[in-house]
């Protein structure tokens, strides 16, 4: 099979396909939230079935390591110029009542063989409430969105996810992740080679 070129409009080889307008759309990177390996099978924190599914129960954090990390790579396709949305999927372990939960993503980049490793992260909040009789398990879509800063493609970008105190009517219960998506606007198909 022969190598893919890409050529714009003046005939140039080597830079992708640009995207414009309507053109443009996001591509999500799935980090796996690995069941096996969560803070070295100590169970900590706990899996949770729920017929087919599983998730990692997580109280507010309490220097307990009861929380979840990631790691990605900055896809070259990205637009550069767009903040960074995280959609996480999780549910209730438990009924509640009008109550709030708060979950937050802190997240960190550097440019590898340029950069040191930060120490530091951003932190991003974002508290939901239940709604009133929640069932248990009752399923939530919590988005965050990320400033991107100095943030370039091929970086390497760290994230860890915690429950944290909400500010009012705290849920009793533990809330199970069960999925996040990180997604990135792209401007390009391809890479430049």
């Amino acid at each position: 099979m022969g190598e893919v070129v890409y050529r714009d409009n003046a005939g140039k080889q080597g830079k992708p396909l640009l995207l414009e307008g309507a053109g443009l759309v996001y591509i999500e990177l799935r980090p796996d939230l690995d069941f096996e390996t969560i803070r070295g099978n100590l169970g900590i924190p706990t899996v949770v079935t729920r017929g087919v599914f599983r998730g990692l129960s997580l109280p507010v954090y309490a220097t307990n390591n009861e929380e979840l990390f990631g790691t990605i790579c900055v896809p070259n396709r990205w637009d550069e110029a767009s903040n960074i949305k995280v959609h996480l999927y999780c549910w209730l372990a438990g009924a509640e009542d009008s109550k709030n939960f708060n979950l937050q993503i802190s997240w960190k980049h550097y440019t590898n063989g340029t950069d040191v490793v930060p120490a530091t992260s951003t932190d991003v909040a974002v508290e939901t409430p239940t709604g009133a009789s929640a069932a248990q398990f009752q399923s939530y879509k919590v988005e965050f969105t990320l400033v991107y800063d100095d943030l370039e493609d091929d970086d390497i970008m760290g994230l860890r996810i915690r429950r944290i105190a909400a500010s009012a009517n705290e849920c009793a219960g533990e809330i199970v992740v069960n999925h996040y998506g990180v997604m990135f606007r792209r401007d390009k198909l391809g890479v430049i080679a």
